[in-house]
């Protein structure tokens, strides 16, 4: 990795407190969940607490996320790291008390790690954008893209590495401990970024103007610069897309392929390697073809990939073919973010990320519910169709990605785009 003179160390600890940052997040909704489902409610009664846990997390990370990246706009982008890192893990540690004090719950415990929980996810949504902020002070142009690309790689390790913990502490009952887990890696990802609190150069909104005032002046630059307007649209259509298979994915092996769940396991591992490798390719097609090139090459080879899973009855190939498939996705990450963050003022960076990310956040959230509807319409008719639910839908998607790929080629504005 190739880093802009004399900045290396910053990267190396950016990177480390990504990881630790995304092992955090990915370790406390799922330790929280199995607590839930395994010590306090048990299966049955557990689902309608666990639903709506993570409902209630989402909306919390929906709603925050339209405002955190203006404050953090506002401050010492490190700082803001910093201190998001710092308060979640004061609630982790509020947590595990609650689990150590009361291991079997009630209603007052369980509100209260609820509670606590939502203090977690809404200052995890500043984290992110100030991460994006910094990530543009330190680079620009192709070497945004290689840092955004290994930013993504760390952050999928960590997230990768929580589940793994989660399942080995939660099979010997060890919630409190396998929680403290997560407020150890907060607590060194602080460590880790304090120390270059003052090594970026401060380029904030300035104090005296109002929030709201500032708040309004982003998302005006937002919604008017012409890289936003133009790929907010492939954004929208990616999250449908995204939502469509993590809904169908495990009914696909163990309902349509007729295969045990395992198969749904192994097809994680590879779609995350695939991804993983995605993200370290991308800086090396980024520099030898056009953004619109690659965006167009990416949807193409997604949309006949997820064709050739579609249609086949065979889980290894379903799953060696999925390695491909989230490579190919992969490699438009980090040169699709690098476009967003170049599209906006410096000092703008954290509120154009976090609102752009709340936004399809919230499309992708809206339209699990809708792609349940039509896998259980399709599923009541399949007896007298004989059309199989789950292969329609990833169908659908590769519908979707082949629109992307026409509009991609076809659309002047598309074209004109470039990572400078």
């Amino acid at each position: 990795m190739t880093i802009i003179g004399g900045k290396k160390h910053l990267v190396w600890r950016l990177l480390c407190s990504d990881f630790l940052s995304n092992l955090a997040t990915s370790l406390a909704a799922k330790i929280i969940s199995l607590w839930f489902v395994l010590a306090v409610f048990g299966e049955e009664r557990s689902v309608p607490w666990v639903s709506g846990f993570l409902t209630v997390i989402a909306v919390a990370q929906l709603l925050a996320g339209l405002f955190t990246g203006a404050v953090s706009d506002r401050h010492d982008p490190i700082a803001t790291m910093t201190m998001a890192c710092l308060v979640r893990a004061v609630a982790s540690a509020g947590i595990i008390a609650i689990l150590v004090f009361c291991p079997t719950g009630g209603l007052a415990a369980v509100l209260a790690v609820i509670a606590l929980a939502v203090i977690e996810a809404m200052c995890d949504t500043a984290y992110l954008p100030a991460a994006a902020s910094v990530s543009h002070r330190l680079a620009d142009g192709q070497e945004l893209v290689r840092l955004l690309g290994w930013l993504r790689f760390f952050a999928l390790m960590g997230s990768m590495a929580g589940p793994i913990l989660v399942g080995i502490g939660a099979d010997r009952g060890w919630f409190a401990g396998t929680m403290a887990l997560e407020t150890v890696a907060l607590l060194v990802a602080a460590l880790i970024l304090a120390p270059i609190r003052h090594s970026i150069s401060r380029q904030t909104a300035g104090p005296a103007e109002g929030f709201w005032l500032a708040w309004k002046a982003g998302l005006r630059a937002m919604v008017g610069s012409e890289s936003y307007q133009v790929m907010l649209p492939f954004a929208i259509l990616e999250a449908v897309s995204s939502s469509a298979l993590s809904m169908v994915a495990i009914y696909f092996f163990t309902a349509t392929l007729h295969v045990s769940a395992t198969w749904y396991g192994v097809w994680n591992a590879l779609v995350a390697a695939g991804y993983a490798t995605g993200y370290l390719t991308a800086p090396w097609l980024s520099e030898r073809m056009r953004f619109f090139k690659l965006l167009a090459l990416s949807n193409l080879a997604v949309s006949l990939l997820l064709a050739i899973i579609s249609v086949t009855d065979s889980a290894l190939v379903a799953v060696v073919v999925g390695f491909s498939f989230a490579t190919s996705q992969g490699v438009l990450n980090p040169p699709f973010q690098t476009i967003f963050v170049q599209a906006v003022p410096s000092e703008k960076v954290g509120q154009a990320m976090s609102v752009f990310i709340s936004v399809v956040g919230a499309v992708g959230a809206l339209a699990v519910p809708l792609w349940g509807v039509v896998a259980d319409t399709l599923a009541r008719h399949q007896p007298t169709t004989g059309i199989d639910p789950y292969r329609t839908i990833l169908l659908i998607t590769v519908a979707v990605h082949a629109i992307m790929v026409v509009c991609a080629l076809a659309n002047r504005r598309v074209r004109a785009i470039s990572i400078d």
